[in-house]
């Protein structure tokens, strides 16, 4: 969601800092309580981590949220509520944890074993209608709990004893450890349902475990801020008291901020990166591509986009490097497959995933006209009229322009209207199915193919555009299975690169990179292909 991470849209909090070492040692008590202040380029939509599915929310989420892993400054995996990271049991499914004692919530209540319990159970809970069941769909019994078929009870998570926790999954899953450190969380289930379904809503509904505690969101508001927590175990190494984060849309603006010192850290796009990097900002410019993709998703529901040869020829249509050179100028790259370069290798021959698949959307305008007409026979019209939805940001916006463009200059009689509205509006119009074809970003929080190709499954809670194709379903389970040898996974998933390539289950467009300006007052930052920014590893210089 990140739409775990998605991808909401390539709206992302702007920066990851992370801190190097013991060099926050350095930070002099004149700036001990000086705010580090930063900017996003999307609101926070939720504050609840069972519903979270954009970036913008996972990405705050992860500063006031703490599960039983986390990741250090280097972006390994290492122990946060638990207190080692384990070695799984019974052929790697089953997996029990010593919790610290000395976890509390921002309350003062201690966090339990049980707050993990009631968390994972009120994901899974068909109540609670959360675009995020995917990330817990490898604990037993949950993909059962949420189609209605078992009680929330038969979960395989329970507490055995008020500091230890066992979770059992349904069969071996080889990134697990990743879904710990960044996507599952506890809940105190005394305080979330005290709030019912308006927990997240706000920061006073909001209840936090992890180094910081969010202050000033109402729900709407544009600016928010991280205090640190008093209550939080390791509150000595979180050097920056409190972090302000301000929304910033506009990337002149974001940019004029940065310059006067009025914010450390920014997000710039397109033709300031390339200024960035030839001129006097150029030692305080970090690029970093990400693990994410971003796509177009089409409503099976529609008659005309159901229509395969119709995607097809618009993917034919989009002339992916000339976007990312001439729109984007900021390091993202055209995406040749469902998967991002530099996610997964070849097992056998370390090649990327990718130099294996080979280009499987290039442009080719001869191509989208002869589909263009297959589409136009077998719907019986000449003309057609698409909305295409995507959010307000500056680079969606300009992205929406370019598909625009690029489908009305190839493909005559068809007529591309753009639709930007505010994240918040843009996931509420995609759930309920009210779109033609839309835009979405999608970042995984672990190197392993399937968490984008099964953007294109119809058991997937992100895709609202409903695709479903059987073969394909089948190559997914397959993957998710556990049962295959490195080798033959490896080969199922390249598989199903290509036949949702073939079919255009989803349409991919470009793997994301992240430009980002970073005062060289501060230190510690660092940005990794994986996650976004832990302000609890930033400090002054």
């Amino acid at each position: 969601m990140k739409i775990n991470k998605w991808l909401s849209s390539t709206g992302i909090v702007a920066l990851t800092l992370v801190l190097a070492s013991c060099g926050a040692k350095s930070s002099s008590k004149s700036n001990a309580n000086k705010t580090l202040t930063v900017t996003a380029t999307q609101s926070i939509a939720t504050a609840d981590p069972n519903k979270a599915d954009d970036i913008a929310s996972q990405a705050a989420i992860a500063q006031f949220m703490e599960g039983l892993y986390t990741t250090n400054g280097q972006g390994k995996i290492v122990p946060a509520i638990a207190t080692k990271v384990v070695q799984p049991t019974n052929g790697g499914k089953t997996y029990t944890f010593n919790l610290r004692h000395n976890a509390k919530w921002a309350n003062g209540k201690p966090v339990t074993a049980a707050d993990f319990v009631y968390s994972l159970q009120r994901q899974v809970n068909p109540k609670t209608k959360s675009q995020e069941v995917g990330h817990v769909a490898e604990i037993k019994n949950a993909t059962a709990i949420t189609a209605g078929k078992k009680a929330v009870s038969t979960l395989g998570a329970k507490a055995i004893g008020k500091y230890k926790l066992q979770i059992t999954l349904a069969q071996k899953v080889p990134y697990f450890n990743y879904r710990l450190a960044t996507e599952i969380y506890p809940l105190n289930q005394q305080f979330t349902e005290k709030y019912g379904n308006k927990y997240g809503t706000s920061a006073k509904t909001t209840l936090s475990n992890g180094p910081y505690v969010l202050k000033g969101w109402n729900g709407t508001n544009d600016t928010w801020k991280y205090s640190r927590n008093p209550y939080y175990y390791d509150k000595k190494t979180v050097h920056i008291k409190n972090v302000k984060v301000q929304t910033v849309k506009t990337n002149t603006t974001a940019q004029n901020l940065f310059e006067s010192n009025a914010v450390q850290v920014t997000q710039i796009t397109g033709t300031q990166v390339a200024n960035a990097q030839q001129g006097a900002l150029k030692k305080q410019l970090k690029i970093t591509k990400l693990n994410q993709l971003y796509f177009m998703l089409w409503n099976q529901k529609r008659t005309a986009l159901k229509n395969t040869a119709l995607r097809q020829a618009v993917s034919y249509a989009m002339n992916r490097q000339s976007l990312v050179k001439n729109v984007l100028k900021d390091g993202s790259v055209a995406a040749t497959s469902l998967v991002p370069t530099g996610n997964t290798k070849n097992p056998t021959t370390g090649k990327d995933f990718n130099a294996d698949t080979g280009n499987l959307y290039p442009y080719n305008p001869t191509k989208a006209k002869q589909y263009w007409k297959k589409a136009q026979a077998s719907l019986g019209k000449q003309k057609l009229t698409l909305q295409l939805l995507t959010n307000d940001n500056d680079i969606n916006k300009s992205v929406a322009e370019y598909i625009q463009a690029a489908i009305e200059k190839n493909l005559k009689g068809v007529t591309v209207n753009v639709k930007s509205v505010p994240l918040t509006n843009e996931i509420s119009t995609l759930s309920k199915g009210d779109f033609d074809f839309a835009t979405l970003s999608w970042s995984s929080d672990f190197q392993d193919p399937v968490d984008f190709l099964n953007k294109a499954s119809i058991t997937n809670s992100v895709d609202f555009g409903k695709f479903n194709d059987s073969q394909y379903e089948q190559l997914i389970k397959t993957i998710t299975a556990g049962n295959q040898s490195k080798v033959d996974r490896y080969q199922t998933m390249q598989q199903a690169a290509k036949m949702v390539a073939a079919k255009q289950g989803v349409t991919p467009l470009y793997q994301t990179a992240a430009a980002h300006l970073i005062s060289n007052k501060v230190g510690g930052v660092h940005f990794t292909i994986l996650r976004d920014a832990l302000y609890r590893y930033a400090y002054w210089k």
